[in-house]
């Protein structure tokens, strides 16, 4: 019986012990891929800051485009009002071609900006997530020791 008991021991031990080396096996490949992921947000982040930067002119003169030409449209708004009543209510805005594509890039360029800054913001928040996670998992691993 004791021989019995011996060997079901040994069996468990070994079992044990081969959980223990998966468990250590994917602790390892966690932390590396863990690793990885940070190195790879922390580059797309550089990335985004140094295209936001880079840009941050051309953002500048499109806003500065945009509000130029609102406020030339709501000149012609305002002084075509008079016959806007007079045409019975069939008021168009006059917008030459060149006037509209300016218009359109100016807002392209804006809409660019703001798809990197809202790209910024998420990639800052993976990274926050991250450091908060790796902080909560050393904290559980030295209350584990």
């Amino acid at each position: 019986m004791s021989e019995r008991i011996g060997r079901l021991c040994d069996e468990l031990r070994i079992k044990l012990h081969g959980m223990d080396r998966r468990l250590e096996a994917l602790k390892s490949n966690g932390a590396a891929t863990f690793d990885q992921s940070q190195d790879v947000l922390e580059s797309q982040l550089d990335r985004v800051e140094q295209r936001i930067y880079d840009n941050r002119v051309t953002v500048e003169a499109a806003n500065i485009r945009v509000k130029t030409w609102l406020a030339e449209q709501k000149v012609r708004s305002v002084a075509g009002g008079a016959l806007w009543t007079e045409r019975h209510r069939a008021h168009r805005l006059e917008i030459r071609a060149d006037d509209a594509e300016a218009y359109a890039i100016a807002v392209f360029e804006l809409a660019a900006a703001a798809a990197d800054e809202a790209t910024l913001a998420v990639l800052q928040a993976l990274l926050a997530r991250n450091d908060a996670d790796a902080a909560a998992l050393c904290e559980t691993d030295l209350s584990n020791q």
